[in-house]
């Protein structure tokens, strides 16, 4: 009997322990995604140089729900420009867009959700046409021009894309107007540098020292 009473005492007291530590094994968060493959785009949330190599591949997706948000929010809404960053908490691409609708008169991210009021004249607000939408030519740009895979890019920016235009500048006064530029601000040797590529020919602008 004093055997069997022992017994149910030892049983009662592993058993909550059993479970807390079931609940800990379980409760524990794992790693970030890709954070022990550092080959892996935004492997530590941040874009690098050498990722627009790959990212071709992430644009018919990508595109896909820009284009999805943009119609939930107005019916007439036209693509302003898109961004190129990293998903959050995880490896891989993020597309995120800036709509333009004439109806509401105002500008919608697709990241935030954030509304803003436009007072551009609609006639001068460009829509941003995706057909044979490609990254590799930037990545090979920017290599030809000496910045190495390796750099970061902005944390905020990604790759901004965009129309640049005399109503709507994007870029330096170097660069020809009526184009649609690739922005990334590039962290190299303690630096920060902004740098547009071209899409018409790959050619890289920058704003220069006066």
């Amino acid at each position: 009997m004093v055997h069997a009473v022992l017994m149910l005492l030892v049983c009662a007291l592993l058993a909550p322990a059993t479970l807390v530590i079931a609940q800990d094994a379980e409760g524990t968060p794992p790693p970030l995604a890709g954070e022990s493959d550092t080959s892996l785009p935004c492997f530590d949330g941040r874009l690098r140089i050498r990722d627009l190599e790959q990212a071709n591949p992430s644009i018919p997706d990508g595109l896909e729900r820009v284009y999805e948000l943009g119609a939930l929010w107005e019916e007439d809404a036209t693509l302003f420009s898109l961004r190129l960053g990293c998903p959050l908490l995880e490896t891989g691409y993020q597309w995120e867009g800036t709509f333009f609708s004439r109806s509401a008169q105002a500008f919608y991210a697709t990241d935030t959700g954030e509304i803003q009021a436009a007072e551009d004249d609609p006639e001068t607000v460009l829509e941003l046409g995706t057909t044979g939408l490609q990254v590799l030519f930037v990545y090979r740009s920017l290599v030809r021009a000496g910045f190495s895979d390796d750099s970061l890019l902005g944390a905020v920016g990604g790759v901004t894309i965009r129309y640049n235009t005399d109503a709507q500048p994007f870029g330096p006064p170097s660069a020809p107007k009526d184009d649609v530029y690739f922005h990334v601000s590039i962290q190299e040797r303690g630096e920060v540098v902004d740098i547009w590529v071209a899409s018409r020919d790959g050619a890289i602008y920058r704003y220069s020292a006066e």
